[in-house]
């Protein structure tokens, strides 16, 4: 039970380097605007050990976080700023709602600006809901492959759409772990100590059988990742394209 190799011992391995990760994307993550390139190492060594690559846990995060430092930042910053507008959309519909629930008498003759404002109200729902899904798939993306600000972004929302019921399970992914602080205070620890290291674990599991799908041979011909340094590796823009023209044709 207690050798070196035994089941047991690599479970506890395992537990120990997820804890090493989830601190070292914490404490990249603090200075807030380093968040991006945070998630994105977590996702580079996560990826590592699903695949049993990994050898030096704060090595290999440290190395992919100043890779990607410049392009995951920008791409952080930009869905932070989306959300923060969103989030002020919602401050807004929130004390409307309050004021036609409170001047609900004086206001029954004006039924169509409610239901309008019900509409917008539902529209800003759908765009969380879609902008949410993309950016559940950017940073593992960008972990992943190699490509420019506008693709790694495109193609996370075209990734996301083509699998949905994935980018709807990674979407509530983001909420078990508020939802376990909540429902049980004692997991708080666990929490804190496991959380951002075992969520990215546990989802590159289904994120490398999806980007598996789009890679190029030479990933498959049994290339090494510094090997092939992802130069090129894939676009899934030019993927969906295709697929869509051949969809096209059957049709």
């Amino acid at each position: 039970m207690f050798k070196l190799d035994s089941p047991f011992m690599n479970f506890l391995n395992r537990v120990c380097d997820i804890m090493i990760l989830n601190f070292m994307v914490i404490l990249f993550s603090l200075p807030i605007v380093t968040a991006g390139a945070s998630i994105t190492a977590a996702y580079y060594i996560a990826y590592k050990m699903v695949k049993n690559e990994e050898s030096y846990i704060v090595r290999g995060f440290f190395k992919a976080f100043k890779e990607n430092f410049k392009q995951s930042t920008i791409i952080w910053l930009i869905f932070l700023a989306i959300f923060a507008i969103l989030f002020m959309d919602y401050r807004i519909m929130f004390y409307s709602e309050l004021e036609n629930i409170l001047f609900m008498d004086y206001r029954i003759m004006f039924y169509s600006e409610l239901e309008m404002g019900r509409w917008i109200t539902y529209g800003v729902i759908a765009v969380t809901v879609i902008l949410a899904m993309g950016f559940s798939f950017v940073f593992p993306l960008q972990a992943r492959f190699s490509n420019d600000v506008k693709h790694t972004i495109k193609n996370s929302f075209l990734m996301a759409l083509s699998h949905l019921p994935s980018a709807v399970l990674f979407v509530v992914s983001y909420a078990v772990p508020v939802l376990l602080i909540y429902l049980v205070p004692q997991a708080m620890p666990a929490v804190l100590l496991l959380a951002c290291g075992l969520l990215p674990y546990l989802k590159s599991f289904l994120f490398l059988k999806i980007f598996k799908k789009y890679e190029t041979d030479e990933e498959a011909a049994g290339k090494s990742e510094e090997e092939s340094s992802g130069e090129g590796i894939f676009a899934v823009s030019d993927a969906m394209e295709k697929m869509s023209e051949n969809t096209k044709k059957t049709k």
